[in-house]
């Protein structure tokens, strides 16, 4: 996934979800984006690209998450 290119800071803890190999650091990959989107929604968010970009990630995060449960990942 070398096209992955973040817009915003946040983005590259997202993006780290997808790019680790390692199963068990995926794993801290997982709780490190979401500690990054949590903590950038501490700050108001001006552009709605972001705000888009946000629950976008967010939403990709749980459906990876349900998806690895089901399998037993987590």
């Amino acid at each position: 996934m070398d096209t992955l290119r973040a817009a915003y800071p946040w983005q590259e803890s997202y993006f780290a979800i997808f790019t680790e190999p390692n199963r068990t650091l995926a794993i801290g990959r997982v709780y490190e984006a979401i500690a990054a989107i949590e903590q950038r929604r501490l700050s108001p968010i001006t552009e709605e690209a972001e705000q888009v970009a946000l629950i976008s990630a967010d939403a990709g995060i749980r459906k990876l998450i349900a998806e690895k449960n089901a399998a037993n990942w987590v």
